[in-house]
């Protein structure tokens, strides 16, 4: 039973992250493409690295 609850949390933990992290990479993506700048680059590099750690707390928050 152990298991089974472990095992689902981590597919939730993966399956949420995933799913929102990708329309952060999506966004600082076009967004980059869209005005190429250097300090726009240096600037979104550290706002999705962020980013991405709050959603992963959130991910892990989520799903206890």
């Amino acid at each position: 039973m152990d298991y089974f609850f472990y095992f689902n949390m981590l597919r939730n933990i993966i399956s949420t992250f995933f799913q929102n992290g990708i329309w952060v990479i999506g966004f600082f993506y076009l967004l980059i493409k869209t005005y190429e700048s250097d300090r726009l680059k240096q600037i979104s590099k550290y706002v999705t690295g962020v980013s991405l750690v709050l959603l992963f707390v959130y991910s892990i928050l989520v799903s206890i």
